[in-house]
């Protein structure tokens, strides 16, 4: 019961929208966060219609880091970017979530992501990276605003980020990312997903290994 009890009332935390971002461009008023701008509307997937990651609804406890699907493509006109576009079964603008894309490419592990706050300390903002892993740890790779893009969609229920090649290993037409899977999660605290245990197990979504993309441009 106490259990149940304390789990109730961080949820309830975790209802709050955000009414402010530090070098950002929302409001809880407003449905789009965009650093720079969109995506391309004409960016195409890898010949076909069907995205890389794709995870059950109703397999968390909170529908706005839910994961329907992921996927990457690309646009022939802007050649030297990768897109990936992630569905949430009910994208809000909660604090401190986070929303992360996991690959391997040429035997090192990449991942691309969205830090929308943090709940203790208090801190509203909306952190775009990019990232290679290293012994186990991930190593930023500076997301320059002139080369990377992030765009935040309630509207629709998608994050796009759009990452200069240059930023991710630098793949070539043929060349193939592996093992991609996504991880969402409300986070509550700098230190991590804490508390632990089985009671906050369902405060995160990780999806199986998606199908191989295949580098086009």
């Amino acid at each position: 019961m106490q259990k149940a009890v304390i789990c109730l009332l961080v949820a309830t935390l975790f209802l709050m929208p955000i009414t402010a971002v530090k070098d950002g461009t929302i409001t809880s008023g407003e449905n789009k966060v965009k650093i720079d701008s969109p995506p391309a509307p004409n960016a195409v997937c890898n010949g076909g219609d069907e995205p890389e990651i794709t995870d059950a609804e109703g397999d968390t406890l909170f529908d706005y880091i839910d994961v329907l699907w992921a996927s990457f493509y690309e646009d022939p006109n802007e050649s030297d970017y990768l897109y990936i576009e992630l569905k949430i079964a009910n994208l809000k603008d909660r604090i401190g979530c986070v929303y992360a894309i996991h690959w391997y490419y040429n035997g090192t592990h990449y991942v691309a992501g969205l830090r929308n706050g943090i709940l203790i300390p208090l801190k509203i903002f909306k952190q775009w990276f990019c990232a290679h892993y290293e012994g186990g740890r991930p190593v930023n790779n500076a997301w320059n605003d002139s080369l990377c893009d992030g765009y935040f969609d309630l509207e629709d229920s998608i994050i796009r980020w759009k990452i200069h090649k240059s930023c991710i290993g630098d793949p070539k037409p043929g060349d193939v990312l592996t093992n991609s899977y996504v991880f969402t999660a409300q986070r509550i605290s700098a230190m991590g997903f804490i508390p632990f245990g089985r009671l906050f197990a369902s405060f995160s979504d990780a999806t199986p290994d998606g199908k191989d993309y295949i580098v086009q441009y």
